[in-house]
């Protein structure tokens, strides 16, 4: 169960470089542009373009490429799946011995396979990036901010957003219990790694029980601390450190826009 640990979508870093002092609106609306991007071009050139903005955003961002590279190899089996529905159901001129039998894998269906799994993992290491750059509170005053215009339309914002951050940081929160749990089931002689997959499968049994209660006991926790404090929904609510666009941002903004309307243009 070594996957559990290496997840790191919804973990925060703190420091101080670039892409974390960005505005979290800026980054919010760059990974909406991004994703849209990514999910729209056709063709692989377009898709090393992204590719390069990424490494791009990971130099200035201070991380370890090992570290954001390891949290997103919990996925693979997500790539995979997706990559070997297109390998054997995109028709197409099939591969030397193909078909075999009701297997029939084409050349049109590498491609796409292989695009499509680049392209989801390209989407979670933009969200990696942001979430590992940015706190919880501020992605949660960043869609706030965001949002604000629905609010014209009687939209609890406020409420929205609160449970959007509440929801991220549960995210580590709970890969930490369950990693304590599974240690504590191992100690009593529960085996997760070997045996088949059925039985692997049945040995996670031992794990739900005790997670469960943990999340139900930990989200009561949370309601009782949050009414202690004087929360209201739908309450104005103020902040201490409000942060505010800075050229930095315009110039990330006009950029990421600029590379959009090219890839949409040209690669799409």
């Amino acid at each position: 169960m070594k996957f559990l640990q290496d997840i790191t979508l919804g973990q925060y870093l703190p420091g101080n470089s670039f892409l974390h002092q960005l505005d979290p609106r800026t980054k919010f609306l760059s990974l909406i542009l991004l994703m849209v991007v990514t999910f729209t071009v056709q063709d692989f050139f377009s898709m090393g373009l992204l590719w390069f903005l990424f490494f791009v955003g990971l130099a200035v961002s201070g991380l370890s490429w090992t570290y954001v590279f390891r949290g997103v190899r919990s996925f693979l089996w997500l790539f995979l799946f997706t990559a070997c529905l297109h390998f054997f159901l995109t028709p197409g001129p099939s591969l030397p011995f193909f078909p075999i039998g009701f297997l029939n894998l084409t050349w049109t269906g590498l491609s796409k396979g292989a695009f499509v799994a680049a392209q989801l993992f390209l989407a979670i290491l933009f969200s990696s990036l942001m979430t590992l750059t940015t706190s919880p509170l501020q992605l949660a005053y960043g869609l706030e901010k965001l949002l604000m215009p629905l609010k014209r339309f009687r939209v609890p914002v406020e409420d929205f957003s609160m449970m959007t951050m509440l929801a991220i940081k549960f995210i580590p929160i709970l890969l930490g219990e369950a990693n304590r749990i599974i240690k504590a089931q191992s100690a009593r002689g529960v085996d997760f790694e070997s045996g088949s997959f059925f039985r692997r499968a049945r040995n996670l049994l031992p794990i739900l029980t005790p997670l469960f209660h943990s999340v139900f006991k930990r989200a009561d926790d949370l309601a009782i601390a949050l009414l202690a404090r004087g929360y209201l929904s739908g309450g104005k609510r103020t902040h201490l450190h409000e942060p505010q666009m800075a050229g930095r941002d315009y110039f990330v903004l006009a950029c990421i826009a600029g590379f959009t309307v090219f890839e949409l243009k040209f690669g799409g």
